[in-house]
């Protein structure tokens, strides 16, 4: 019921804006929100070592600097746009933007795109 009540918000945010991504309030206490930013990152972050764009290492967000989401029809789901400072653990940062889509049933299966920057 809560993701049905969250799609049907973001839906008509994305209505009442041009097409494309809508800034969305962070809140750290909406599970399934946190869920799908853990996703993205923990999918994003291997790539990004073996890509060399990061040295290897424990890498977890410490801040969310954004959140943007685009309801996508075709697919029944929305993308979640997450820009987040990452940190390694030995205190290296980098920001971290990660794109991750949300099915219409809930689940995060499917990281979109994600682009590394240094601090």
């Amino acid at each position: 019921m809560k993701f049905f009540v969250l799609v049907l918000s973001l839906a008509i945010l994305d209505l009442s804006s041009a097409q494309g991504y809508t800034p969305i309030q962070w809140d750290p206490s909406n599970q399934q929100l946190v869920d799908v930013l853990n996703y993205g990152v923990n999918t994003a972050v291997p790539d990004a070592i073996a890509e060399g764009q990061i040295p290897d290492g424990q890498w977890d967000w410490t801040n969310v600097m954004g959140v943007e989401v685009e309801v996508v029809d075709e697919e029944g789901g929305s993308n979640f746009e997450f820009t987040v400072e990452i940190e390694n653990d030995i205190g290296d940062t980098a920001k971290l933007v990660v794109i991750v889509f949300l099915a219409s049933d809930g689940t995060t299966d499917k990281l979109s795109n994600y682009a590394i920057f240094s601090m």
